[in-house]
């Protein structure tokens, strides 16, 4: 942020060179659009997983999922849809804070390398849900 800052008040002819604005500067800048912008740790997204959440593939999943629902007659039976996840747990993954709009979520995008902790959880549509399931590496 503050390089591409710098970068943009030397183009516009506000500064003598394109260095990095300072810290200063950034909480400033974070102080006077606090309600629009925040500094937060973004979670890892796995590439794959970058490139498959786009809106066609979100809305197919939904039409999917509607068609299901309508194939098995669970429209009012909301006990029995469940839904699971897993998510693996990097010991390694420290990104940067970025700078981003306070009401979304930012993702850092990894490359999966490191041994991880599964961790695989599951609900039903009715709230109920059971205890995780956690899966550790193992000894070869």
């Amino acid at each position: 942020m503050q390089r591409l800052a710098g970068e943009l008040a030397y183009t516009l002819g506000k500064r003598p060179s394109d260095k990095p604005l300072s810290n200063c500067w950034l909480y400033s800048f974070l102080k006077r659009w606090g309600d629009r912008v925040s500094s937060l740790k973004p979670s890892s997204l796995e590439t794959t997983r970058a490139k498959a959440t786009t809106p066609e593939h979100i809305g197919a999943y939904f039409e999917n999922l509607e068609k299901a629902v309508a194939l098995h007659m669970l429209q009012d039976r909301p006990e029995l849809i469940y839904n699971m996840d897993e998510t693996g747990i990097s010991p390694e993954h420290r990104p940067p804070n970025i700078i981003a709009p306070t009401k979304e979520k930012a993702h850092a995008v990894t490359s999966p390398r490191s041994a991880t902790t599964t961790v695989i959880a599951a609900a039903n549509a009715a709230a109920a849900c059971i205890p995780p399931y956690f899966v550790f590496k193992g000894l070869l």
